[in-house]
Formats: C-alpha cells, structure tokens, sequence
C-alpha cells in the first residue's frame, strides 16, 4: 500500500461504505442465542426444583402433626376406702390423721339345711380393743356362681356381753361354697372374707 493511500483525507475515508452486519437468517429472523443448557441440564434443575418443594411440604406436615400438645389433666382415683387422693392430700396438709382400719376375725358355721350363723369379732389394730357400738353388716355369695345369689347387707347385732362380737344367722338359696364378707362401716371401715361350705344335711 503506498503512502498516498494512507493520507487520504478522512472526506474519501467518510465515503466508503460502512460495513455490513451478519445478514439475517432465512425468513428475516435473527439467530437465537444459545443458552448454554441443554435438554438435560434444564430436567436436572427442574427435578432438583421439584424435589426441594416436596421436601419442604413433608418438613412442614410432619412438624404439624408431631407439635406437642398438652397433657391432659390427670383425675385422681379413688383409694380403696372411697376417698380420693385429692382428699387425703388436703387431710394431710391440715394436720388430719386417716382412720386405720378396723381388724375383723370372721368365721361362719353350717347350722343345718340351709342357714349359716356368722360371727364377727371387731378390734381396733395394734392395741386389739374391742369395737362396740358399730355398725357392722355381712354379705354373701356362692363361689361356683358370683353375683347370681348375691345377699345383703344383712346387718349383725352385737352380742350381749361379748364387746366388739357381732352376729347374724342367715338363709343361703341353695347348697354349695359360699363367700362370707363382713364389712364395718362405723366408727372405722374395714371388711374381712371367710369361706363356708353348705350341704343338705346338718354339720353335726
């Protein structure tokens, strides 16, 4: 190239066509630009997208469903003297003492037929002091047949010059074993269980 063609004035230089741009495609359209991801690369971040959202809804059930809820209140039982514990706690802030129980020696006797006396001696424990004046009742029931020939209360009366033995005679509804259960219920509750064997025929 000479030097005269190097110096021509920039109006020769501002004559010249400027160059063109890449020509558009087929139809007028301009070549999309790649995205740099492929059909795979966009079902990857896809599934990874689906698999997050999922986690986070089972994350968020799960902690419903296990969110701690309160206990319910606890109801206190009753002891086996009827009083509830509730009771017996109050008792015992007040200084209160419980009432021991009272202790009963039971026996029963076949007298013939079908009648049974029962006998019941009542002491306070420890000290074995007779019980008088108390209220004192027994029941009965055939062992092979609970419940069916159930009787009571029959109430026992204090004997005449023996403090603190209470008797009853009484009329089972057939022969067989019979549980007898004497049950004081004042001055102090307690009970106490004997078993007596009813036949047809007298005991002797």
């Amino acid at each position: 190239m000479s030097l005269m063609s190097k110096l021509k004035s920039p109006d020769e230089t501002r004559d010249r066509p400027a160059p063109s741009r890449r020509q558009a495609g087929p139809g007028g359209r301009r070549p999309r630009k790649s995205t740099g991801l492929s059909p795979f690369g966009h079902g990857l971040v896809l599934g990874v997208c689906v698999g997050m959202t999922s986690a986070l809804i089972i994350g968020v059930v799960g902690f419903l469903v296990t969110w701690p809820t309160g206990a319910a209140p606890t109801v206190a039982a009753p002891a086996a003297d009827g009083q509830p514990a509730a009771d017996r706690g109050a008792q015992a802030a007040t200084g209160a003492k419980e009432q021991p129980a009272a202790s009963i020696d039971v026996t029963a006797a076949h007298l013939g037929e079908l009648q049974v006396r029962i006998e019941a001696r009542v002491s306070t424990p420890g000290s074995y002091n007779p019980i008088t004046k108390g209220q004192v009742v027994a029941y009965t029931d055939m062992v092979s047949m609970p419940m069916a020939h159930r009787q009571g209360p029959i109430v026992m009366t204090e004997v005449s010059g023996q403090p603190g033995t209470y008797q009853a005679v009484t009329r089972v509804p057939m022969v067989g074993e019979y549980n007898v259960t004497v049950e004081i219920q004042q001055p102090m509750a307690s009970r106490a269980d004997k078993r007596v064997d009813v036949q047809g025929v007298s005991k002797g």
